[in-house]
């Protein structure tokens, strides 16, 4: 593989701030981290897999201060063996982990891993921000890093490169905190991602909720960088923010995706020599979160394989997990056009399957979209809502409410359960362009 970077490089390896946060509170050690042939080419005149680092500007969605070096964010780009931008590819959004960057699976040769599995991987950055939308008082933004992963750098991606269309070609994965990132942001788009992979994910940021949310927001900085709020990323530990950005109160949003769970169970792995803190943090923390949520998947039905190793939270553990994950396969296939799906968010705005929603004001609790067929529910939140349809045509009702839409796509009508009382039909407001 050969490397280049018109920007400059950082070698951060994972952090330590959050350890020493975690450790003065709960008393334990604990540390964050942060369709292709597995068959070697043979040589060839094609040029080799290379690395490219790109900018993606954040524009008003992330302040200069939270990526922590000069210019816009970056993101490393992973260009398959004979890259050719007439030819059409899968592709694999890679997040990182907690206190390192775009560049740290290329500066540990983790992303090498990935030189023969055919797809373009973007690598984009993630700074510490938990991939979420910073509940700030309920500004919901700055640092606003779901926006900038969902609606920048996505799009950006998609625009610069050439990308195989239908989500089994997509596929979004990450290690520890990335792991997180990787399974909440599958479930805000998916009709987009067809597969996920966390790998020692950071699964259920409510366990131990009251300690281990104030330590995500010290080791994050930020007090440091300007955010006085006391519970900056989500808000209080188990309110219905936080509750809205965990993964295991939001299985069902990935009903209708391929899911690898894989994590370390704390003890060292055959041959490495033990890290006490690497293998306490697994083990009292990764290990218990991904035990909660492998239920939930399966109880929600979710297409989910689960694999406990050997290790810790390392890079040994984490190559191996990578490894793992390749073997499972990022592009198999999945339901394109599912006949109903059912989706919870406290998202402002977003795409669901092939509609666009947008509420008034920022939810004020957990909403859930429901479809099946042209029938889409959506309970109460505190505002109205405006849909877009497969059509064009903009639909602008009050909540709860249940709505006819005017097309499906190729999707089938069937028996749609009738709503409960409490949830009126309101005659929507509906516009389409001639």
């Amino acid at each position: 593989m050969s490397l280049h970077d018109e920007h400059g490089r950082t070698s951060r390896f994972v952090g330590r701030r959050l350890i020493v946060i975690v450790t003065t509170l709960l008393g334990v050690t604990m540390l964050l981290g942060g369709c292709g042939s597995s068959t070697s080419s043979k040589a060839s005149v094609s040029p080799p897999a290379r690395i490219v680092t790109i900018t993606i500007p954040a524009g008003t969605d992330v302040a200069p201060h939270w990526w922590g070096y000069p210019g816009p964010p970056r993101a490393n780009v992973l260009l398959p063996a004979g890259y050719d931008p007439h030819r059409r590819y899968p592709l694999l959004v890679l997040l990182n982990g907690f206190d390192t960057d775009y560049d740290w699976y290329a500066h540990w040769g983790l992303a090498q891993l990935l030189d023969h599995l055919g797809a373009i991987v973007v690598m984009p950055e993630g700074a510490s921000g938990w991939y979420a939308n910073w509940w700030n008082d309920g500004q919901r933004g700055d640092p606003a890093w779901e926006t900038y992963e969902l609606d920048v750098v996505i799009p950006s991606v998609l625009a610069r490169y050439p990308i195989l269309p239908g989500r089994h070609y997509h596929a979004i994965a990450g290690t520890s905190m990335g792991g997180l990132g990787a399974v909440y942001l599958a479930g805000r788009l998916p009709g987009f991602f067809g597969s996920v992979a966390s790998l020692s994910g950071w699964d259920d940021p409510q366990y131990e909720a009251n300690v281990v949310q104030p330590g995500m927001a010290e080791g994050s900085e930020a007090t440091a960088n300007g955010d006085h709020d006391p519970d900056p990323i989500y808000g209080p530990p188990n309110g219905f923010y936080a509750t809205g950005h965990n993964p295991v109160a939001l299985a069902k949003n990935l009903r209708h995706t391929r899911v690898f769970e894989s994590t370390g169970n704390g003890t060292p792995a055959k041959g490495e020599p033990p890290d006490p803190t690497a293998d306490s943090e697994e083990a009292l923390f990764i290990y218990p979160m991904n035990k909660l949520y492998h239920p939930v998947l399966v109880k929600a039905g979710v297409d989910v394989t689960y694999q406990v190793h050997a290790g810790g939270h390392d890079i040994p553990a984490f190559r191996g997990e990578i490894k793992a994950m390749l073997k499972w396969g990022l592009f198999k296939t999945v339901p394109a056009d599912p006949s109903s799906w059912t989706d919870v968010t406290v998202a402002t705005s977003g795409q669901l399957w092939d509609i666009d929603y947008r509420f008034t004001h920022p939810p004020v609790q957990m909403v859930t979209f429901a479809q099946t067929g042209t029938s889409l529910s959506v309970s109460t939140a505190g505002s109205p809502v405006t849909i877009t349809e497969p059509s064009g045509c903009t639909v602008r009702v009050a909540t709860p409410t249940k709505i006819r839409l005017t097309s499906r796509g190729s999707m089938s009508p069937s028996h749609f359960p009738p709503l409960p009382p409490t949830m009126p039909t309101h005659a929507p407001e509906r516009k389409c362009s001639p």
